[in-house]
């Protein structure tokens, strides 16, 4: 007997979801069998994806449609989710990460301060009075000169405000043991018990450098000269998430090409929608580096990820559950076809178009923050 289209779907969802997993998998046994800097570096600055993936998975799995919960795997969830999964899932959104969509510029402009000044509070604890301008209040991690992560966006990121620094060592242990463990539940989506292959060379990531430096100082020539301090922290933000998706992403990929693909989708998508909330609201800055950025926001390329169909995409990418009337012709494709049936895209075209546009606009934030 033929499957019906809800079979079909649903199927679908638990191995769009299995493919996730398996490569968060991969990146996270990876990183814990590797001897070098990596290993710490890799699981921090991919947390907002391998949330994303635990946290979307948890929903699929306890979705009240009972065709599609599976109750028996989420037995061996864990009881309750760690605080920090569902905010750092939110992380790929960037200005997109909110929970009422008239949220205002400001408001980010706020979240990004307290976590700002909640940093320096951790930092100058130990500091003498007097000697506060000795200590630097941002540090950021780059690889080939990218910024790849930056210490007040993590901050943010994990809720960290609200963590004792005594803590800091138990919550973060349970917080990767959490995600390793539903990443190893989801695998159980293939019908058997599968070790978590450990296929990646982390080497290359071992050159991600620290740098310490004072945000005043640092940021006060970067991005634009109209712009406050916490708009450019938001900027470097952004900038952050664009080069984990277009500089580090492709070095953790190996053969979870569709998996991969959906991080690197989902944080352009963010990054562009993010960027034209910045530029619109800010209409004051203007340089050259600042009109490339704009030019590539609202380009031909970065249109063609606003066509029809393609916001779906963009759904299928993050919510496993496929619901509504959504006609998908599924094929043994990348992503089950997903792409062809709802864009005028193939997955081979818009992975190309998603490459490139991910490369010019790392190359264009870097020249604006540098200019």
């Amino acid at each position: 007997m033929m499957p019906t289209t809800d079979e079909l779907r649903i199927a679908v969802a638990r191995q769009l979801l299995l493919e996730d997993a398996m490569w968060i998998g991969d990146v996270l046994t990876s990183a814990f069998r590797h001897d070098g800097r990596a290993r710490t570096m890799v699981p921090l600055l991919l947390s907002g994806h391998a949330s994303r993936i635990a946290y979307e998975g948890r929903e699929f799995l306890t979705s009240p449609n009972p065709d599609v919960a599976l109750p028996a795997f989420v037995e061996y969830l864990p009881d309750a989710e760690h605080p920090s999964i569902a905010l750092a899932r939110h992380a790929t959104k960037m200005l997109d990460n909110q929970t009422s969509k008239d949220k205002l510029l400001c408001d980010f402009e706020a979240d990004i301060h307290q976590a700002w000044m909640s940093q320096r509070t951790l930092l100058f604890k130990t500091v003498r009075r007097g000697f506060s301008w000795l200590q630097p209040d941002l540090g950021y991690y780059t690889l080939n000169g990218d910024v790849v992560g930056a210490t007040i966006p993590l901050h943010l990121r994990f809720g960290l405000d609200a963590v004792p620094q005594e803590d800091y060592p138990q919550f973060f242990a349970q917080f990767g043991e959490e995600l390793f463990r539903s990443m190893r539940v989801y695998t159980y989506l293939s019908g058997g018990t599968v070790e978590t292959a450990t296929t990646l060379s982390l080497s290359p990531i071992d050159m991600v450098e620290d740098n310490d430096r004072f945000v005043g100082r640092y940021l006060k020539r970067g991005y634009d000269k109209h712009l406050s301090l916490d708009q450019k922290l938001l900027l470097l933000l952004v900038e952050s998430e664009v080069n984990t998706a277009a500089k580090l992403i492709p070095l953790l990929t190996g053969t979870h090409v569709a998996a991969a693909f959906r991080a690197r989708l989902l944080s352009l998508w963010h990054a562009l929608s993010s960027l034209t909330k910045i530029l619109n609201a800010l209409p004051s800055a203007s340089s050259p580096a600042r009109d490339k950025v704009r030019q590539i926001v609202s380009s031909v390329d970065a249109h063609r990820l606003s066509a029809p169909g393609m916001r779906t995409v963009r759904n299928r990418s993050v919510h496993y559950e496929i619901r509504g009337k959504i006609q998908i012709a599924f094929s043994n494709t990348p992503m089950f076809g997903i792409v062809e049936s709802l864009t005028a895209e193939t997955f081979e075209s818009l992975d190309a178009l998603v490459r490139d546009l991910s490369s010019e606009l790392s190359t264009a934030l870097r020249d604006w923050r540098e200019a």
